[in-house]
């Protein structure tokens, strides 16, 4: 969004800055001109937090905020802004209230102050058109992350807030740990936020967390929490073996079945496949193998891992086509474009009803975005009917 940085406009219902963009308008103000203005229009307010120099975000404001279907459904459902982090101290204070380290982030704040969800990277229109539709959803029935306040402002401790200083050179464990142990209140804001921070949960917060675990997404949101679960699987992982065992492998498993809710077990087990019988053990057809017969629809993981594992698909047929199975099982036509035709690449020659399937369906995806598909319809009427 660095088209921010350009000429201002004042807008007529307040006294906030707006900048003419090809794409959405987007304006300038405090948090208090902001809130004042979403009340008074009824309208949620569209955060975008970004940085000069980074790709992704640059992608948004190219190649997403100016369809015309995003441009009309912004404008006419939120109050939207953007800051610089970097530049902007309005954006790095948002990055410490709601725990911001990536970007792009998106933040749909309600004319209380409450954030309503948060999302992040760069997202194809359709997933963004629906990020967005979702909000509008959360606003009328008053669903927020209550977890956070609704102001900028929090109790959080120095150490916390310098996560975002210039030189920081990373926390004390021992302060952070300190922090945590005198806490009364685990669903806190800040305690919530110093959690991110740690690399092991203390087993009371460990504990807690899982009995509570419905609560923290509640009060919090998804986002946030993967960062949570990702840090007490790491940790269940460091039990197993070096070497591959699968029998100690599936022991693990049952185990460990009974400690997480059967909601996120899906996740929880690919989880443990991906990082010790890929990462660890370096067992690629195991790994395939597994996840094939455990698909757990998230598509994302299909797509980075056709990069991680290319060279040595292209090598191997039998890896080749235990990954498309796995593939098969989990992409459906919703799956992102960049991962449709990555899987068109990889199944062409292989398996042609799977690639004519895939390609199929990145026809159906840029037609819906009102994109040329000569090429791919040309293609397809190769592989002939």
């Amino acid at each position: 969004m660095q088209k921010l940085t350009k000429a201002l406009l004042v807008a007529a219902l307040l006294p906030v800055m707006a900048v003419a963009q090809v794409s959405t308008q987007f304006i300038k103000g405090s948090w208090k001109e902001l809130t004042n203005r979403a009340r008074k229009e009824h309208k949620p307010i569209f955060i975008d937090t970004y940085f000069e120099g980074c790709h992704a975000c640059k992608d948004m404001e190219v190649k997403v905020f100016p369809r015309p279907e995003v441009k009309k459904y912004m404008e006419e459902n939120f109050i939207c802004t953007g800051y610089d982090v970097f530049k902007e101290e309005f954006g790095m204070e948002m990055c410490r209230k709601y725990f911001m380290r990536g970007f792009p982030t998106y933040l749909v704040i309600s004319g209380d102050g409450q954030l309503l969800d948060r999302s992040s990277g760069y997202q194809e229109p359709d997933r963004f058109m629906a990020f967005l539709k979702n909000n509008i959803v959360r606003y009328k029935a008053g669903k927020t992350l209550a977890g956070f306040g609704n102001s900028l402002s929090s109790k959080d401790p120095a150490f916390y807030r310098a996560m975002w200083d210039k030189n920081y050179k990373g926390g004390d464990k021992d302060e952070i740990a300190g922090y945590l142990a005198k806490q009364k209140d685990k669903l806190a804001e800040s305690t919530f936020k110093v959690m991110q921070m740690t690399a092991v949960l203390p087993d009371d917060y460990r504990t807690f967390y899982l009995k509570n675990r419905g609560a923290y997404l509640d009060r919090f949101g998804e986002d946030l929490n993967i960062n949570i679960m990702d840090k007490l699987l790491k940790q269940d992982i460091a039990a197993l073996p070096a070497a591959l065992d699968k029998a100690a492998f599936d022991v693990f498993l049952q185990k460990q079945q009974a400690v997480y809710r059967p909601e996120d077990w899906n996740y929880v087990q690919m989880y443990y496949a991906e990082n010790y019988l890929y990462k660890k053990c370096k067992d690629v057809r195991a790994f395939l193998e597994f996840a094939a017969a455990h698909p757990d629809r998230n598509e994302n993981r299909v797509r980075y891992m056709q990069f991680y594992l290319g060279a040595e698909l292209a090598k191997d047929a039998a890896l080749k086509a235990q990954y498309l199975k796995w593939a098969d099982a989990v992409v459906t036509a919703d799956a992102s474009l960049e991962n449709l035709q990555g899987l068109v690449r990889m199944s062409r020659g292989v398996d042609q009803a799977q690639a004519r399937k895939f390609l199929g369906w990145v026809i159906d995806k840029k037609k819906s975005w009102g994109d040329d598909t000569a090429k791919e319809e040309a293609e397809l009427k190769n592989f002939g009917s």
